[in-house]
């Protein structure tokens, strides 16, 4: 940086160094954003300095998360999310883990972090600005400060208004609308610099299906799909919204509308990792093990799922720790899941087997599924209390099946949905879609799935999946096969009306 390069060679007096830190801070963030710097204080604890996480969040604006059962917080910066973990040296950057040069104190309030290092990162990793003024015992961040901020939605009887919320006044040559014939309207704002994590956090409603956002050089841009065609439009510009009144077929829409308020519409997906902690699951023969697989697999397709359909994400386990199966679909079931996606891998006897397979919950129909449900369910025997399960008999296998018949057609749906996306995207065979009794999906009040992205037993397959570029690749299928389902589901939903 360029207040530390003017001050290791002396050539300012201390209040000139400070304004030096705060200028290359402008600078290095570029004059093409908006940004505000702000500063605060450093604490030294036992002679090391920390910077307290949630005030670093508060002066960038940021959403934290804190994770009680583990003390774990997670910081949720626009690009990626840093997790920090109490009494740790290695924090997580997105996918990438670093070593601290000390371990993350924790008071039962703050995580304190190790200053130097976790400045050093938070600049590699372009996540912020951040420069240590010792001399006052402080930090010195420049934030960028967004000028569209978030979307908001109000239905009316005779059509819908979307609140674009800005912390400037945009004029009417600024902004430009345009319509697809594929259903898209898309919002132009010259000049606007745009805050993508709070536009996928946004709480959809009909008729806007989903929305996408993006950082233009010169301009910021909102695209909305909507669920039913728009007969007129008009533009609202005041101080701190931009107003697309879209008017709608009232007779029509109006009851659709209403009525989809209190329908089932597809917000939170559970990601399920399959096996965990102690329970290594199948290993490979490089000595790969499941367990490591199915994790990576998940977490790059969640933040594929946050990043770009502004679907809420819950991971049964997003570390290496054991997790009970029945307490996997109490999880999915608590957060109000509406699709449960378990991941695994496969292994077998016969080392030329490989491909790729997807189950929903049904008695199976084949000596392979059975014996694909025996090895996973064969985790149970690592659990201290096995008085959850039942032996699986036939009548036992019939009436949870029954119990789950609504959803059914629905898993077995987005099953093939997701076989047809591995057949596009993974050059490995298309074992299609089955059906087994897994103790995994039992008891899950959402469409469910358990799907097998490959063998570990079969040499090329395991050496495949130790790739990362290969495993992303499993990811952005089984992300296309929910942008699908989504797209199925509501307008399904909505043809019913």
């Amino acid at each position: 940086m360029i207040g530390l390069n003017l001050k290791s060679q002396n050539l300012f007096p201390p209040v000139l160094y400070r304004i030096s830190l705060v200028i290359g801070l402008v600078l290095s963030f570029g004059f093409s954003q908006e940004s505000k710097t702000s500063q605060l204080p450093l604490h030294t604890l036992e002679g090391r300095e920390y910077i307290a996480a949630r005030e670093l969040a508060d002066v960038q604006s940021l959403r934290t998360e804190y994770y009680a059962n583990n003390d774990k917080l997670v910081i949720r910066f626009p690009q990626k999310k840093v997790v920090l973990s109490a009494y740790c040296s290695f924090v997580k950057v997105g996918d990438k883990v670093y070593h601290l040069n000390a371990p993350v104190r924790f008071d039962g309030s703050e995580f304190y972090v190790p200053a130097r290092t976790f400045t050093r990162i938070l600049n590699m990793e372009e996540l912020t600005d951040v420069v240590l003024d010792t001399e006052q015992a402080q930090v010195i961040t420049t934030s960028p400060q967004y000028s569209v901020r978030g979307v908001e939605q109000e239905n009316k009887a005779n059509g819908s208004l979307v609140h674009i919320k800005t912390s400037r006044k945009f004029n009417r040559e600024q902004v430009a609308v345009s319509f697809t014939s594929g259903g898209w309207m898309s919002l132009t704002i010259v000049g606007g610099t745009v805050d993508s994590l709070a536009i996928a956090d946004t709480r959809l409603q009909p008729p806007i299906r989903r929305i996408r956002s993006m950082q233009l050089p010169e301009a910021a841009q909102l695209s909305f799909l909507l669920q039913f065609a728009v007969d007129d439009y008009e533009l609202d510009l005041r101080n701190d919204k931009i107003t697309v009144v879209l008017r709608t077929d009232i007779a029509e829409n109006a009851e659709k509308i209403r009525e989809m308020r209190n329908r089932w519409l597809l917000d939170t997906i559970v990601i399920d990792a399959g096996h965990g902690g102690k329970d290594p699951g199948a290993i490979g023969v490089y000595n790969l093990q499941e367990k490591t697989v199915t994790l990576d697999i998940a977490t790059k397709l969640g933040n594929m799922i946050e990043k770009n359909m502004g679907i809420k994400v819950v991971y049964t386990r997003d570390e290496d720790e054991f997790i009970p199966l029945w307490q996997r679909t109490k999880i999915a079931n608590e957060a109000g899941g509406k699709l449960f996606i378990s991941i695994h891998a496969n292994s077998t006897r016969s080392r030329q087997a490989r491909g790729i397979e997807s189950y929903f919950m049904s008695p199976a129909k084949s000596q392979d599924a059975i014996e694909v449900a025996k090895l996973e369910n064969g985790v149970i025997a690592l659990e201290e209390d096995r008085t959850k399960y039942q032996e699986f008999s036939a009548e036992d296998i019939i009436l949870t099946t029954m119990a789950q018949s609504m959803y059914m057609k629905e898993s077995e749906k987005f099953a093939s949905m997701m076989q047809k996306q591995f057949k596009k995207k993974i050059h490995t065979p298309d074992r299609g879609v089955k059906q087994a009794a897994f103790y995994v999906l039992v008891g899950a009040s959402m469409p469910n799935v358990l799907v097998e992205v490959g063998f570990l037993s079969n040499k090329k397959e395991c050496k495949q999946l130790g790739k990362s570029s290969y495993r992303k690749d499993i990811a952005e299928a089984i992300y296309e096969a929910v942008v699908d389902f989504k797209d199925h589901y509501e307008t399904t939903i909505m043809d019913s009306n």
